[in-house]
């Protein structure tokens, strides 16, 4: 299987289940932070500790495994006593606040399977002890290292490498209980309530499958995976896996991880994996987040297929990779997704896959509608692609930039093209300065933390993407003449302080109810012409500094081709945006930029006519130095 407007109920549930999965988050995280995967993505990834030796919860105890001088002969109480393989763990009940903790530095060959549970308060935990580099568990050519078949049950600081694998040899294809339990760590329908946290995935095809519901991943790197399964299933050859994360039932949430090239070339496709699944016949996946990860070089970011789902939140994720941001395929049935705050690149690929898309190859599903997606408050830097395939979802707030199409479709409310402006895009870094125009001109935030763990909607407003420039609060006063057009009552080529551009018709709309405040705002009007028509004003500024214009416009809904920002009074754009449609409310846009030699700039708010009847309304334009 290959990766290849904004509701306030959407915005509610997703912070209401990030802040139920952080308090469950707070019960059991207890490892110092140590390492991380990457650079770029410094809030994410395993916590990676080189030392320490865990407790036990209430009533329970620590039974120690060592590789090397343990036996299974041995209590396993104690580090002197500690057991030697699996195979020990298999034969052994465990009870709640038990730990099952690995040597590190060590390796441990073959599959644990826990079929034990431990208590909402009181988990049973497996983890590591000593010191030296995470305890390794490895399983090559076989389905998992570590199966998790009881509720409450969780995996924190190991590592699994070279596994997770299968082969038709049951002609089964990508079906059965091989497809099911292939994950290094596989959680069963039994397991539910499991945590995977800080732990390392490295040369496996799946990291973790989980049929647990309400599972939590959390805090992983998963990097440089393999294909899980390459062989005939439904009369044809595929291939299934290099993927990080396969989620198969509801209540789940994928945060906080690294996916580092999760993706392979073995496969038919030419190359199959991705970061994150939702999948599989069985069960409903509903009320699922997936949030605050970062994926480079992985196929895709997300695949839902064979299977029906509801309510799912990605939000505040890079997605760095080769295709798809969410792709919909095989007789899937989804409903209510909300895609909100990513930064979305494709920095190291010519691929044309589209951001979001659908399509059908074993048998035919759904059509796709407006209820199956949102997609808001996004940054998309495309040098290649468009964001839509097929169908348009409703989309508002979003950045579009690149040398691609930007949405192949028109602009939503809010929706802006215009270069992103990250700090270095060459180098990965996808942070923003505060010259970039997706800084305050995002809608409502889908969490209170950005990607980096800073707070949301600092300065203006909310940002756009998965980062958040924090902007100082305020400014020097606006310098603006007029810019609520409460004194001005007609509008010229040489009328003061506004004056126009472009052959349209231009005016200032006296106490008519279409203000944003005040009593009067500006227009720009057209009938039939296709012509450029703008509002302009020319403001004295001091030489290399960085000023931030505000704007609040609105417009009669059929034009797509809208523009705001400063110009030198030469016509040399210091800064512009695109803007989209805004039909019934003002929108206000950001538009931060630095003076350079310049001592005036031109602030200019206008449209390319669209050949029918439009109009467009401006009020409340601020300027101020930072």
């Amino acid at each position: 299987m290959t990766l290849s407007s904004v509701n306030t109920r959407w915005r509610k549930r997703a912070l209401g289940m990030l802040a139920a999965s952080a308090a469950l988050a707070s019960l059991v995280i207890a490892a110092p932070q140590v390492a991380h995967a990457d650079p770029l993505s410094p809030n994410t990834g395993a916590r990676v500790t080189t030392s320490g030796t865990p407790s036990a919860g209430a009533g329970g105890d620590v039974f120690y495994v060592n590789a090397s001088t343990g036996n299974d002969s041995n209590t396993g109480l104690t580090t002197g006593q500690a057991w030697r393989t699996l195979s020990k763990v298999n034969s052994t009940a465990f009870g709640p606040g038990d730990v099952i903790a690995f040597q590190r530095g060590q390796t441990f060959t073959g599959s644990a399977w826990l079929n034990d549970a431990g208590a909402s308060n009181n988990p049973i935990v497996v983890t590591a002890y000593g010191s030296g580099a995470q305890p390794i568990l490895t399983n090559p050519g076989q389905w998992n290292m570590l199966v998790l078949d009881a509720a409450y049950l969780q995996v924190k600081n190991l590592a699994f490498d070279d596994g997770a694998v299968f082969d038709n040899a049951n002609l089964a294809g990508i079906t059965g209980p091989k497809y099911e339990q292939s994950g290094a760590v596989a959680i069963t329908g039994n397991g539910s309530n499991a945590l995977v946290q800080d732990s390392t995935f490295t040369d496996v095809g799946v990291g973790v499958k989980t049929y647990g519901a309400n599972s939590v991943v959390e805090h992983n790197t998963f990097k440089d995976l393999r294909i899980a399964f390459r062989g005939m299933d439904s009369g044809s050859e595929t291939s299934y896996g290099a993927l990080g994360v396969s989620v198969n039932n509801s209540g789940v949430r994928v945060s906080y991880n690294d996916f580092i090239n999760c993706r392979s070339t073995d496969s038919p496709y030419g190359a199959d994996g991705g970061a994150v699944e939702i999948e599989g016949f069985l069960y409903n996946k509903d009320n699922i987040t997936i949030d605050h990860n970062y994926s480079r070089g992985s196929q895709g970011f997300l695949e839902v297929t064979e299977t029906s789902s509801s309510h799912v939140d990605v939000i505040y994720n890079v997605s760095d990779d080769y295709q798809q941001m969410v792709a919909w395929d095989t007789t899937t049935d989804p409903t209510d997704y909300y895609v909100a705050n990513n930064t979305i690149v494709r920095r190291n690929n010519s691929s044309n896959s589209k951001m979001f898309d659908w399509w059908y190859y074993r048998e035919w599903g759904p059509a796709p509608a407006d209820d199956w997606a949102t997609i808001t408050n996004n940054i998309f830097y495309l040098p290649y692609t468009t964001v839509f395939g097929n169908y348009v979802f409703p989309h508002d707030h979003n950045l579009y930039g690149g040398t691609g199409a930007p949405v192949g479709s028109t602009l939503g409310v809010g929706d802006m093209i215009a270069a992103p402006q990250f700090v270095n895009y060459g180098t990965g870094d996808l942070r923003l300065p505060v010259t970039s125009p997706a800084v305050d001109n995002g809608t409502t935030a889908a969490s209170v933390t950005d990607l980096d763990g800073a707070t949301t909607n600092v300065g203006q407003g909310v940002d756009i993407g998965a980062f958040e420039h924090h902007t100082p609060a305020g400014g020097a006063a606006s310098i603006v003449n007029d810019g609520s057009f409460e004194t001005q009552t007609s509008i010229t080529t040489s009328s003061s302080p506004w004056y126009k551009a472009g052959p349209l018709s231009y005016g200032v709309d006296v106490a008519a109810g279409k203000s944003h405040t005040g009593s009067d705002n500006g227009w720009i009007a057209s009938t039939t012409s296709t012509s450029w028509g703008a509002l302009h004003q020319t403001v004295a500024v001091t030489t290399n500094s960085t000023y931030r214009l505000t704007v609040w416009v609105r417009n009669s809904g059929n034009i797509d081709n809208a523009w705001l920002g400063v110009k030198t009074p030469g016509g040399t754009v210091i800064s512009e945006i695109r803007s989209g449609k805004a039909p019934t409310t003002y929108s206000r846009y950001v538009v931060t930029f630095t003076t350079g030699a310049n001592t005036s700039v031109v602030i200019h708010v206008g449209y390319w006519a669209p050949g029918a009847t439009a109009w467009v309304q401006v009020d409340d334009v601020g300027l101020q130095k930072l």
